[in-house]
């Protein structure tokens, strides 16, 4: 078994590549699986892409850069990578590693009884070891009650930087997104929930990351529910069909 570790890295070269070397790399070996870092710099600026570049020299096969694409949004790296990797599972995570890897040890023993996992931060089990701003938790909170209100997803949280999906399950999402921005984990659930895939949510141990990439939290907060819209406007086009479904039904554990 294989998988396609991405890593959405927006201005965050120093901080991604020594988490991958002092966390990720022994971490991922421990597991006894087979593994790649997909590192996605696009929309960063040309100071973070050298060093990126200049990084990179330090790891082996089981980390990469994909090329830049000259466009720019958080939902727009995953789907770079999505579309990239080859594992037989694909998580997408955070270049901060705020969610603590150790939840791949519930995740693994049922990895095959599942369409995908998303960490949460809200659920039964979750810890919260070091908080957000007061200005971040409230539109936080406000993002959840609206999500929860359009889309009757069923999840304790939607945004937690942490997803994992099954490879055919993934390339789907990311043929199908057509969301740049923050909201890209609403359209993936929304998604998954309109085809009947199985998603389980699992409690996480989390640490707010010091650095944020949103420079204007209240024109990111105005895009997300413009996004939001959207994705409710192109429901039609995120419905499979028949035939497409059973394509990528989940073979029986």
């Amino acid at each position: 078994m294989k998988i396609s570790i991405v890593i959405p890295c927006k201005n965050q070269s120093e901080t991604c590549f020594e988490n991958i070397e002092k966390i990720g790399l022994s971490y991922f070996e421990s597991l006894g699986v087979d593994f790649e870092f997909l590192v996605v710099l696009d929309g960063s600026d040309d100071k973070n892409v050298s060093l990126a570049e200049m990084l990179i020299e330090r790891f082996d096969e089981h980390v990469k850069i994909l090329p830049c694409e000259n466009k720019f949004g958080k939902g727009h790296n995953v789907k770079h990578g999505f579309l990239e990797a080859d594992g037989d599972y694909v998580l997408f995570m955070d270049a901060d590693f705020a969610t603590d890897l150790h939840i791949m040890e519930d995740i693994l023993p049922h990895i095959a009884e599942h369409d995908g996992f998303i960490a949460s931060r809200r659920c039964k089990g979750a810890k919260i070891a070091t908080k957000q701003t007061l200005k971040r938790r409230f539109v936080s909170w406000v993002s959840r009650i609206m999500i929860r209100t359009r889309f009757h997803l069923g999840y304790s949280e939607t945004q937690c930087g942490f997803k994992l999906f099954r490879k055919d399950l993934a390339k789907a999402l990311a043929k199908h997104q057509i969301i740049d921005g923050f909201a890209f984990d609403v359209e993936y659930l929304y998604f998954c929930h309109l085809n009947g895939f199985d998603i389980k949510e699992v409690p996480c141990v989390w640490n707010d990351g010091e650095k944020s990439t949103i420079n204007n939290a209240t024109k990111a907060s105005m895009d997300f529910i413009g996004d939001m819209k959207r994705i409710k406007k192109n429901k039609k086009n995120y419905i499979l069909s028949v035939e497409e479904k059973e394509s990528l039904k989940r073979k029986e554990a």
